[in-house]
């Protein structure tokens, strides 16, 4: 009996690993090998154009910061955000590193903001809000402060 069962195990094998059909014993069709020297690489499949993240709104009362009034505006592109004023002045320093003028706001509950850009456009506002986020992935929480 235990012949019989190896010798139906060995013909099994043998018959699923033939190739005549390109289809094994059991139904499925079998690959071709790749040639010598290439391989296979799985890839994640990434969307033609990524997908947007809501730009966070917020209203706020800005006033003057060391007696300094903010830029004239309704929007302002927010790159930062900080209770210290010390902190968002050595922010202001970092990204201006990467090319960005900036201002320090601040407003009525004593937050200091730091602004890239203010406009009263808004849609110049959120396409900037996109460059940024865009190039500089680094700073992708960046929002839109709308001056009350």
């Amino acid at each position: 009996m235990r012949r019989v069962i190896f010798l139906f195990v060995a013909v099994m094998l043998i018959a699923a690993s033939c190739n005549p059909s390109k289809t094994s014993l059991f139904g499925s069709k079998k690959t071709e090998k790749e040639p010598e020297g290439t391989s296979i690489k799985a890839s994640v499949l990434m969307p033609a154009t990524p997908i947007p993240v809501p730009i966070k709104e917020v209203e706020e009362v800005l006033v003057a910061n060391e007696d300094k009034e903010p830029s004239p505006g309704k929007y302002f592109v927010i790159i930062g955000s900080f209770r210290d004023p010390a902190n968002a002045q050595d922010h202001q320093a970092l990204i201006g590193k990467d090319g960005f003028n900036s201002e320090v706001l601040k407003n009525d509950a004593g937050l200091y903001r730091v602004s890239v850009m203010a406009t009263d456009d808004v849609l110049a506002a959120r396409n900037e809000i996109g460059r940024i986020r865009t190039k500089f992935p680094a700073y992708s929480d960046t929002w839109l402060l709308i001056r009350k």
